[in-house]
């Protein structure tokens, strides 16, 4: 790791998805800034998430109109800006006797929501009653069955591809991006900071220099204040969220009241189902977060108890993830703390900057915030251009249109199937055809790497080159399809660490360890 001896405007410690929305922001404001990332880029709260882009409907039941307004106006910029990544989504809300909001409470809520969207494209809301509801989803259990809700969200099938494209677009603007890239030590000095950081595969160290510092560190925001010497009071107050991943339930996304309350959801993806999420609190090891017993079960309760017939056990479970939220505020339970941001400044001359809480659906608005108050400090007057700036992959608005355009001209270029085309413009955008230009370098990369996915080879190599992947979990379960799928590319990781190994140096024993070592990954997802 070299250190750069300049001194920067900003260093961005944390590389999940609020962290790379700040560096891109920064970068585009003319900001010199470095982002630093202990481990891989995603590989925190960003990637274990319930994989939707949503306002947060049941936030009204806290009468947080304001959290879900901005949550709202933020899904329609995220979707404007990365129509191939987001997808709009039908969600039945099925009611039944006894549910803590009624058939009535439900529609004005719903209503509400609408209200605020500003995407007034999507189709309205409608309420049902039993023999409707059971029409769009005939597995519910009739047992006290009222009626249903039927609104619209967003999924986003691979939430890491995300973070990927701001990590992307910071870089085009200008930033230092480094993954496994840890700070240790933050110290204050007149003019700014001096981060200490380490390189977490090498061991090397370098010491970096800035005016100001923004501690985007999500779960590990306190961790971040402790190493800048903030002893104060912990302003975060994580509590866990797990999914399970089982074989596909049904094609209409469910969002159910559980028996204690509790939301959650059942939503299709691709072949499979998504089942999740609790929320419970969390003082455990913040990098070793993992489904437990009891977490796995209330989930497979809470689901038996809605769809009785489909046989739900434990033997279904394909594999589970398990994330924490960096909740910003304490309230009397866990499911009531906010999600809105904080921006605070600390330190002794508040050049430390932490943004704490918030949701994915809203990380552009939080950077906005916390790049804001570093001006401040900086003394410089930029405006804040990501609501209008395109991502790095970014595509026209009508995606169908381009899609039916380009499919066919670049799997003629490549001589590919136009199936495969159209996959990676679902994940890709505009760069698909610069992941395609690496099958000029092999053929072989133009195969499929497993039969549950249309990934290919050649997105490897452009892991690597272009998005600074460096193991085979970064690669596979964090910047391709084939990491969501029931197998997660187990089979072909052999034969992905050849091609890394070529490109990365490896020796043979490091080329097995690397293998050794994504498949202990897979494993902690299914213990339970």
């Amino acid at each position: 790791m070299n250190a750069d001896q300049r001194i920067l405007d900003l260093i961005v410690i944390g590389g999940g998805v609020t962290g790379a929305g700040v560096a891109r922001d920064a970068a585009l404001r003319g900001l010199s800034t470095l982002l630093l990332e202990k481990r891989d880029y995603a590989s925190g709260v960003s990637s274990k998430t319930t994989r939707l882009v949503h306002g947060g409907l049941r936030y009204l039941a806290n009468f947080e109109v304001d959290l879900v307004a901005e949550a709202l106006r933020e899904r329609a910029i995220l979707r404007r800006q990365a129509p191939y990544l987001i997808t709009p989504m039908p969600i039945l809300i099925p009611i039944y006797q006894g549910d803590p909001h009624g058939r009535a409470a439900i529609s004005v809520g719903i209503h509400l929501y609408e209200l605020l969207s500003r995407e007034k494209d999507l189709p309205r809301y409608f309420t049902s009653g039993t023999e409707k509801t059971l029409s769009l989803e005939p597995h519910l259990n009739r047992s006290g069955l009222k009626g249903s809700a039927l609104f619209y969200d967003h999924q986003i099938i691979l939430p890491e591809r995300l973070v990927i494209e701001n990590i992307i677009a910071a870089r085009e603007a200008g930033a230092t991006v480094m993954n496994y890239a840890g700070a240790e030590k933050i110290e204050e000095i007149a003019d700014g900071v001096v981060v200490t950081a380490r390189d977490t595969m090498t061991g090397a160290r370098a010491t970096y220099r800035s005016r100001v510092l923004i501690n985007a560190g999500g779960p590990w925001v306190d961790q971040v204040r402790k190493a800048g010497g903030i002893d104060g009071k912990k302003i975060i107050c994580p509590t866990k969220g797990i999914h399970l991943i089982v074989p596909k339930l049904s094609e209409q996304s469910l969002f159910v009241a559980s028996k204690d309350g509790r939301m959650f959801f059942i939503i299709p993806m691709d072949r499979w189902s998504l089942i999740g999420t609790t929320d419970t609190k969390y003082d455990g090891d913040l990098d070793e977060v993992h489904a437990d017993t009891g977490d796995v079960d209330y989930l497979l309760n809470e689901s038996r108890r809605v769809l009785p017939g489909l046989n739900l056990t434990k033997g279904s479970i394909l594999y589970t993830y398990a994330g924490i939220r960096p909740l910003a505020f304490e309230g009397e339970r866990e499911s009531r703390i906010s999600r809105k941001h904080r921006v605070i400044p600390e330190g002794r001359t508040g050049r430390i900057i932490t943004i704490a809480g918030g949701k994915y659906t809203t990380y552009r608005n939080m950077a906005e915030d916390v790049v804001d108050e570093a001006c401040k400090r900086l003394g410089r007057k930029a405006v804040c251009v990501t609501q209008r700036e395109p991502l790095a992959g970014s595509l026209p608005a009508d995606l169908d249109e381009y899609v039916r355009e380009t499919v066919p001209q670049l799997a003629e270029r490549f001589g590919v199937e136009s199936g495969t085309v159209r996959h990676l413009i679902h994940f890709y955008g505009s760069r698909t055809a610069k992941v395609l230009q690496f099958m000029g370098e092999d053929r072989r990369l133009a195969e499929q790497i497993s039969p549950e996915s249309r990934d290919i080879y050649a997105q490897v190599l452009y892991g690597i080159r272009e998005e600074g992947a460096k193991t085979i979990s970064d690669v596979l379960l964090r910047r391709m399809h084939t990491g969501i799928t029931a197998t997660r590319g187990e089979q072909q990781a052999t034969r992905i660490a050849g091609i890394m190994a070529r490109e990365l140096g490896w020796s043979a024993a490091e080329r097995d360890q690397q293998v050794e070592k994504f498949k202990e990954d897979l494993m902690k997802e299914k213990r339970f």
